[in-house]
Parts: structure tokens; C-alpha cells; sequence
């Protein structure tokens, strides 16, 4: 370490109309008790004064933070790659523009990299916060799986829905495979780093809650209506690039189709709920007991969600 300093850490907050919220998302990082750290900001081509605001956080923080935009909205996809690829740390983390670090996000979570050398990610839990209503509406351990593991349970399970994630720069792609995807590969990305870190990879769950996620009407879950599709259409890209890696990526697929097809029925959308009940049982191979765990694990996901507006 030089200079006695601990590994550099990059946070990559990707912004688009984020002026209610920036100035805390980034106040939350500076306010962190790790000593190195640098914070890159994608601005999509916002046209609200989210860019004006960095700046001036920036002028008070110059050492710490520098500023991308683009021309044009690219959408949260290519904006991202854009990011983290000009990220300079040993270890990145995002951080959406509307969202907030908690205490202890970085230094626990590089903490937690450095204890495990095979560690390609590490993830925490995190905080639901209701914006309308100011409230906090649960912990997210409390509604996906959280694991810990080798290269076989990262790819099989959808256990890293936490945004808390921090990941080595040096396993991040060369190429953004998703780029004609705009808002949805998020996922898939993630399961990427895992596979081009290898066989001994290892991914590590903290279960302590050090990122707020904040529920607004104005979510990319909420405004980009191909969220969802295009999440299977990530991971159906991925399997096309790593054949090998095709099966135990499938899981991933039918456990976020049973989410999408309950969401979607439940209001009565019925061609989108069709279309991920087909392709859930098509990556299920139409095995009624792999489609009963994921049908559980959806069922649960959204009566837990259901009193959210979305």
C-alpha cells in the first residue's frame, strides 16, 4: 500500500434527473470513515440541474470527484459501462444517483474483499425506503436469497439483487456485450465479472445493511418498461457467450420470470405475464419442481412488495 493508504476505492454513481437526490447520495460518501476513495459520476444527459450540483460538489472536492456526461441519453446500461470503465480502483461499488451509502459501506465491505483473496464480489445487505411516506419498508435479506459461495451458486442463484455491491476492477469486461440493451443487464453483468474471474472465484455476503435503496415513482424499475424483459434478455445474451456456463445460468431466469409473471398478472397484463411464464418454463425445461421453488420464492416476493405503489 503505498503511502500506508488501503486500496483505492472507485464509486461509480450513474445519475439521469437526479437533482431531488445527488447532493445527499454523494454527501453519503464523502461522509465515509474509508480514507481512499475516488467518486465517478455518469450523468446521462439529464435535463435537470443533477450535473450543476456535482459541480458544485465537485469544486469542493475536486481530489475526489470527477464528472462524465454524454451528448445524449444512451440509457442506465451504457451509461454504467461507461463509469466503472473509467474507474480507477482496485475495487468498485455503485451507487445510484437517488440512493445513499450507510456508515461503514466501505471500509466493511473492502474489509471483507481483502479477508477473502478469491473474492470477486462482495455484497451487503441493504434498506428499502419508502420516499412518499419517509419510511423504511423492510430490509431486502428479507425478500431475495442472500449467499455466499463459489462460481456455481453465484451463477445459479439471483442472490445479488442488493445494489450494495463491490466488485475488482480488473475483472470488469473489455467489451459491454449488453449495449443494445438500455435499462436491464444489471444482473448479468455481475454474473460476467464471476465468470471472467474463473473457477476459484468466490462471492461474500455481509448481512448488515450499509446501502439505502429509495422507492420513488421515479425508479428505473418504475420508468423503463423493459426492465424485466430485457433482465432475461441479459442473461439469455451471457449464456450465448459462455455455452459452458448455459445450465447454471437457467435458474436465473425462472426465479425472475415467476417474479415478473406474478407482478404482471396482478394487473392483469396478461401477454407480458405469458411471456414470462414461457420463458420461465422453457429455462426450467418444464420441470415442475425447479418452476415450485421459484414460484415460492416470487409468491413471496410480491405479497412483500404488494402495498408498494409501483
Amino acid at each position: 500500500m503505498r503511502n500506508n493508504l488501503p486500496p483505492l476505492v472507485s464509486i461509480a454513481v450513474i445519475t439521469y434527473n437526479h437533482q431531488k437526490f445527488i447532493t445527499t447520495a454523494i454527501k453519503s460518501i464523502i461522509a465515509q470513515d474509508y480514507p481512499n476513495f475516488e467518486i465517478v459520476v455518469a450523468d446521462d444527459a439529464s435535463s435537470d440541474n443533477t450535473v450543476e450540483l456535482v459541480q458544485k460538489l465537485s469544486e469542493k472536492h475536486p481530489e475526489k470527484i470527477r464528472i462524465l456526461t454524454t451528448a445524449k441519453n444512451v440509457g442506465p446500461v451504457n451509461n454504467w459501462f461507461q463509469c466503472v470503465t473509467a474507474c480507477k480502483g482496485k475495487y468498485v461499488i455503485g451507487l445510484a444517483g437517488d440512493d445513499e451509502f450507510l456508515p461503514g459501506m466501505l471500509s466493511k465491505q473492502v474489509a471483507n474483499m481483502e479477508k477473502h483473496p478469491n473474492s470477486a464480489i462482495s455484497y451487503a445487505d441493504a434498506i428499502v425506503f419508502d420516499v412518499k411516506n419517509n419510511e423504511k419498508l423492510y430490509n431486502l435479506s428479507g425478500k431475495t436469497p442472500s449467499k455466499s459461495g463459489g462460481l456455481k451458486i453465484a451463477l445459479e442463484d439471483s442472490i445479488y439483487y442488493s445494489p450494495s455491491i463491490m466488485f475488482k476492477k480488473e475483472f470488469v469486461p473489455k467489451k459491454n456485450i449488453f449495449q443494445n440493451l438500455r435499462s436491464g443487464a444489471d444482473l448479468a453483468f455481475y454474473k460476467e465479472i464471476m465468470i471472467i474471474a474463473g473457477e476459484k472465484a468466490e462471492i461474500h455476503y455481509l448481512p448488515e445493511a450499509l446501502y439505502k435503496y429509495q422507492k420513488h415513482d421515479a425508479n428505473i424499475t418504475v420508468t423503463e418498461t423493459n426492465y424485466r424483459t430485457e433482465h432475461i434478455e441479459a442473461i439469455i445474451i451471457l449464456q450465448k457467450k459462455y455455452p459452458q456456463y448455459k445450465e447454471c445460468l437457467n435458474p436465473s431466469i425462472y426465479d425472475f420470470c415467476c417474479v415478473g409473471f406474478l407482478k404482471n398478472l396482478a394487473k392483469f397484463k396478461l401477454q407480458e405475464a405469458m411471456y414470462f411464464l414461457l420463458e420461465g418454463l422453457k429455462a426450467a425445461k418444464y420441470n415442475p419442481l425447479k418452476l415450485f421453488r421459484a414460484a415460492l420464492w416470487g409468491v413471496k416476493f410480491y405479497i412483500d412488495n404488494s402495498r408498494i405503489k409501483k
